[in-house]
């Protein structure tokens, strides 16, 4: 009988002892689901390929950044720079110029985006600007440059002149389109500034906020010409947790990587986002957009 006891006080003290583990676990559980969104932006922030970036409130503090004053090629980001150069140098954007047929040469050789000009087109300058932030187009850049200062590196003087006057330290532009060259350099951190006072501007938020255009009829195009920004050209979803990606300068070059310069609206204030060095290139996932959403989703 005693023998008989001490079995059953054995298997109640295991049956017990498997009760309180249970018990344990599912604490354990339960506390690991209640912070596993922390987990997961941990998660986020790992997936991120991009090697700089700084993600920031609009006018306020900055949130995150990797590498931010590491010096980098910007790719076309530039031309971030040189819709706002061309926006403070002409007076009258609805004035008409004409597209140079020599520009095109250099834009095939070199394998540049172009938003579908066609030289001899007569286009006004506030049009040029959406071919240049939307499609990326090397060619209404190159459009608008010539017509202001007669040759490219003259208007890029006047960009390194304005990169100086916003405090953009560790930049230097060597062309307009973004093309890899040794002296054509930033870091996320003065695009960033860049961008903050480029959005300052009515015109420039405007044409850097638009998704899509239609121009009016030219000589070359009657019915106009479609502009499709590459943030959205891949069918890549803008949407966050959130709130949503509005508006962004792509960009990709060998030295560069995937990059995107980026405003968003999450929960009624908006958010900046300069990422570059990102894996992958034009023809890849564009991992510069999937690895943007993972960062402002983590505000």
């Amino acid at each position: 009988m005693y023998k008989k006891n001490n079995f059953i006080k054995t298997i109640a003290m295991l049956i017990l002892l498997i009760l309180v583990l249970i018990g344990v676990n599912l604490f354990l559980f339960n506390r690991s689901s209640a912070e596993r969104p922390f987990s997961l932006l941990q998660d986020q922030s790992n997936a991120v390929s991009g090697q700089n970036y700084l993600l920031k409130q609009r006018g306020g503090k900055t949130l995150k950044s990797k590498k931010a004053t590491e010096r980098i090629a910007v790719a076309s980001m530039t031309k971030i720079m040189t819709a706002l150069t061309i926006i403070e140098n002409v007076e009258n954007l609805e004035e008409l110029v004409e597209v140079p047929h020599d520009i095109f040469p250099e834009i095939e050789a070199q394998g540049l985006a172009t938003a579908g000009l066609i030289p001899g087109e007569v286009i006004s300058y506030r049009e040029l600007l959406y071919g240049i932030i939307l499609p990326s187009g090397a060619d209404a850049a190159l459009a608008a440059v010539r017509a202001i200062s007669g040759d490219e590196q003259s208007f890029v003087a006047d960009m390194n002149e304005r990169a100086v006057a916003l405090g953009m330290k560790n930049t230097h532009f060597s062309n307009a389109t973004g093309m890899d060259a040794p002296d054509h350099y930033s870091t996320v951190e003065d695009i960033m500034r860049l961008l903050e006072y480029a959005l300052d501007n009515e015109t420039f938020y405007h044409v850097f906020t638009s998704l899509s255009y239609q121009s009016s009829g030219t000589n070359m195009h009657v019915d106009g010409l479609t502009f499709i920004s590459t943030v959205i050209s891949r069918d890549e979803s803008l949407e966050l947790d959130s709130g949503r990606i509005i508006g962004g300068k792509t960009g990709y070059t060998v030295d560069a990587g995937l990059c995107l310069a980026s405003l968003a609206e999450v929960e009624g204030e908006e958010y900046l986002l300069v990422l570059a060095g990102s894996e992958g290139d034009s023809l890849s996932e564009q991992h510069n957009i999937i690895e943007s959403r993972l960062l402002y989703n983590q505000i």
